[in-house]
């Protein structure tokens, strides 16, 4: 896709303001407690988790799952009840157990979308078909292409008005415009969300620090130099104002202060009946080493950028450690609001909702999430499985085949692995250029290409290809949410 002249307004003028640099250097260094908020007047999305505290111990397993699954039941009837039969269905346990409960509730009217795409698990495909033929819902295979997922990068940045940074968060956006051109909605059933209040993924808190670090290690190669007043955050800051002290390479200053942008709070439903709540699109959980993911040689190779750290000379905390206003009790906590509003939940709410579909979540609405996270943690990490207390509640509904399946990454291959990379380098080379770059005031074009460059030279198996694609799709983002509001030339 080439790159496209930025629209103006009616008056044939374009808004004066976009991204903050700020904002921009904050979310390529974690440096935010919210990534959400880049462009004013987005609305957030809301997540509204219960601040309830795991029991320390397990009582009568049987109870907790009897109680449990009676708690899922009531919240998957509701919605049934009010009119919604439609499920997203990948096949995992998640969204077997979300339609066999709705088919239990509305036997004979459900139907069941999945998605056929190249980096789709097999067997959780295998797995979604026993489902419908076994519940007797309708299923409907939506082909997502392989073409058209960098074809609407672009759309799908937009509609998601975050950063994308894989292929799993654009192929959402396509799976729900051609749904909706089948006939689906307007609401649809998701089984997001299950993983953050019933740890679906052992160690997730490990291996996601891992890939902060490599994310940071890696912006810190692109992001010019800045002093300490700006980039060097102290913890917890939301502030979008200007990169005050930002230079350029040769020390001359980038840009003037801009105003700082004002934080929109408008009133958004909590996530439970019918609301938005805050996917993708998850990460490979292998932790990538640091040192191999930023040292890479190269004649036009910058040195590497000492990270930043805060005025007390700290380091940066994880971002969902970052204070926030409505801080919750426990890291589990902080970590699964910061995962579903930055990651999981943008695709499927406002990637939905830009073809007029509305996505609900069941595994978050308040009265199942308030006992699935109450649930002792040695009920749900067992034998190397996560979410075991529901698997084994669940065994009424999901055959042992479908429930006991180990969970698969489906986030999406990188660029290199892409049946079509060739299209996708087409659109980092046109979207990753100096005159996209340099609007963003923060970003060593140079540097970019000199990345891309080594990028494009890896194998698609490399350990440094995932780190390095995810910083490219997040800096090809920032340029497409900041076109727009640019002034035509």
């Amino acid at each position: 896709m080439p790159p496209r002249a930025p629209p103006v307004s009616p008056t044939g003028k374009a808004p004066a303001r976009g991204l903050s640099p700020r904002a921009v250097s904050d979310l390529l260094l974690h440096a935010r407690a919210s990534s959400t908020d880049l462009r004013p007047g987005t609305a957030p999305i809301g997540v509204t988790l219960p601040g309830v505290l795991r029991e320390a111990g397990a009582r009568d397993e049987e109870a907790l799952a009897a109680r449990l699954l009676s708690s899922w039941s009531d919240i998957v009837r509701a919605h049934v009840d009010a009119g919604t039969h439609e499920v997203s269905l990948s096949g995992g346990v998640d969204s077997a157990a979300l339609c066999a409960m709705a088919a239990r509730h509305a036997p004979g009217k459900v139907r069941a979308w999945t998605m056929d795409v190249h980096f789709a698990d097999a067997v959780e495909r295998s797995n979604a078909r026993r489902m419908a033929k076994m519940t007797g819902a309708e299923l409907v295979d939506v082909l997502v292409p392989d073409a058209v997922l960098p074809d609407l990068f672009e759309h799908a940045v937009l509609a998601n008005q975050t950063v994308i940074l894989n292929a799993r968060a654009v192929a959402s956006y396509v799976f729900y415009r051609e749904a909706r051109r089948q006939g689906a909605g307007p609401v649809l059933l998701s089984g997001a969300g299950a993983d953050e209040v019933l740890q679906g993924t052992p160690g997730v808190l490990g291996s996601a620090k891992a890939r902060v670090d490599e994310d940071r290690a890696l912006a810190a190669r692109v992001l010019v130099a800045v002093d300490n007043s700006w980039t060097s955050l102290r913890a917890g800051s939301r502030d979008h104002g200007a990169a005050r002290g930002a230079v350029d390479n040769s020390g001359r200053a980038r840009s003037e202060a801009l105003e700082g942008d004002q934080e929109s709070k408008p009133s958004i439903p909590s996530g439970n009946l019918g609301s938005d709540q805050a996917v993708g699109p998850r990460e490979d959980p292998t932790p990538v080493d640091n040192l191999r993911t930023v040292s890479e040689g190269g004649s036009d190779d910058h040195a590497p950028r000492a990270l930043p750290v805060d005025n007390l000379g700290t380091g940066l905390a994880a971002p969902w450690e970052l204070p926030s206003e409505d801080a919750l009790p426990s890291e589990e906590l902080r970590y699964a609001k910061w995962v579903l509003s930055e990651l999981v939940l943008p695709p499927e709410l406002r990637g939905a909702r830009a073809h007029g579909l509305t996505v609900r979540t069941p595994y978050l609405d308040e009265g199942f999430a308030r006992v699935a996270l109450a649930l002792p943690e040695s009920v749900l990490l067992r034998d190397g499985f996560g979410k075991w207390l529901f698997r084994h509640a669940v065994r009424s509904l999901v055959p042992e085949e479908v429930r006991l399946a180990r969970k698969t990454p489906r986030y999406g291959h990188t660029a290199l692995s892409s049946p079509v990379r060739s299209r996708w380098l087409e659109l980092y080379r046109a979207w990753l250029s100096p005159a996209r770059l340099e609007p963003l005031q923060v970003i060593d074009s140079r540097a970019v290409l000199g990345l891309l460059e080594r990028y494009i030279r890896l194998s698609p198996d490399d350990p440094r290809a995932g780190p390095m694609d995810r910083l490219l799709m997040r800096l090809m983002s920032l340029a497409m949410l900041q076109a727009p509001t640019e002034a035509p030339p």
